[in-house]
């Protein structure tokens, strides 16, 4: 059977030791995404110009969504798991579906409400993305491709059209509502707006997908596969230096292709970010499996597991600790954010605590836009 076209194709053999690198690998992009919340709700992104202040600016920062979307992917690849046990069993896709819209349909549900609280949640696209999958989850891989090319091209094209009609005197704020009124005001949130829509947001949930399909086919070629991915960074970023220099961006059409900004989302945005992600899931997962028997490892790999409770989690730490008692008040950037998930699992192995530690942040001032 073609590996690279079914989706019962992953490979039957995969062990214990192959799914410690998805969990690490889900556990540390976690990590990152509450960084770049907790940066964006204590910190004024107009202070600073060093590297630290620039790799951590959530509005175009070098870091800014790249832990979001390595989250992203590896919910493709989960579901990709997913798909193959469906299939395996008696080809119970019909049950498969009903469990990602039903996944889904709680993350919009309960997304929605948390946005009060939590402005620009990820949960709420999440859901979004399970749903969308239940259509496309069994496709042939070469079809999830070209669904992903699709949509990252869809995303520039927007980009480049609302460029061109702001270019023209036209306004597009109504691309852009500030709360969800109606239904196309539901619309656009989810595949136009804000943090994290499915333009261009879904591609990386694909590839993801098409990864989790062939996983020891990665797992074998991942230095050649990262490769690429460094190519691919080294290509975006040299065109973009040179477009920089010359001031060539106020073309729409250039724009929408070389923009690399979080929050207009070119064509070279979506390929930077996910090779950056597939980068990340690669190298995590092979230093994971190479030390699978080491404790952070481990407690990683468990935290990996439980990453919507911890997720949640951290919004209710932030509240207690800086909206309520303001224990913790914006000091400077350069003291920085460390944020360390931990799980320890004494015995019996049943019992397990969770404990999640926040020492020091730093900011000058607040505001409000998380990841």
């Amino acid at each position: 059977m073609n590996d690279f076209n079914h989706p019962a194709a992953a490979t039957t053999s995969l062990g214990a030791s192959r799914l410690i690198g998805l969990d690490v690998t889900r556990a540390i992009a976690l990590i990152g995404v509450v960084v770049m919340n907790y940066h964006g709700n204590l910190n004024d992104q107009g202070i600073g110009t060093d590297l630290w202040h620039r790799l951590f600016n959530v509005y175009s920062g070098v870091l800014s969504t790249r832990f979001a979307a390595t989250f992203v992917l590896v919910a493709g690849i989960g579901t990709a798991l997913l798909s193959r046990r469906a299939y395996e069993k008696n080809h119970e896709v019909g049950k498969l579906r009903i469990r990602l819209v039903r996944r889904g349909a709680l993350l919009i549900f309960g997304g929605y409400f948390l946005n009060d609280a939590w402005p620009g949640t990820i949960l709420f696209y999440y859901g979004a993305y399970f749903i969308l999958s239940a259509i496309f989850a069994m496709w042939k891989s070469r079809s999830l491709i070209i669904l992903a090319g699709t949509v990252a091209v869809g995303a520039a094209a927007i980009s480049s059209w609302e460029l061109n009609r702001q270019n023209l005197g036209h306004s597009t704020d109504w691309m852009h509502p500030q709360s969800i009124d109606s239904v196309k005001d539901l619309f656009l949130r989810i595949f136009i707006d804000y943090t994290h829509p499915v333009f261009p947001w879904l591609s990386f949930f694909c590839i993801g997908i098409v990864i989790g399909r062939n996983l020891e086919i990665v797992r074998k070629s991942w230095r050649r596969i990262a490769t690429i991915c460094l190519l691919i960074l080294v290509f975006c970023y040299s065109i973009s230096a040179v477009l920089n220099f010359q001031n060539l961006r106020s073309n729409s059409v250039i724009h929408g292709i070389t923009s690399m900004q979080p929050f207009t989302r070119g064509l070279f945005y979506t390929l930077t970010s996910g090779s950056v992600a597939i980068i990340a899931f690669l190298v995590i997962s092979y230093v994971a499996e190479k030390f699978e028997n080491n404790r952070l490892v481990v407690h990683l790999q468990r935290s990996g597991q439980v990453t919507l409770s911890l997720y949640l989690l951290h919004v209710l730490v932030f509240y207690i600790f800086v909206k309520w008692s303001h224990m913790i008040t914006a000091t400077g950037l350069d003291t920085a954010l460390i944020f360390a998930i931990s799980t320890d699992v004494p015995s019996p192995p049943n019992r397990s605590t969770t404990c999640l530690s926040l020492t020091s942040y730093s900011a000058k001032s607040r505001t409000v836009m998380p990841e």
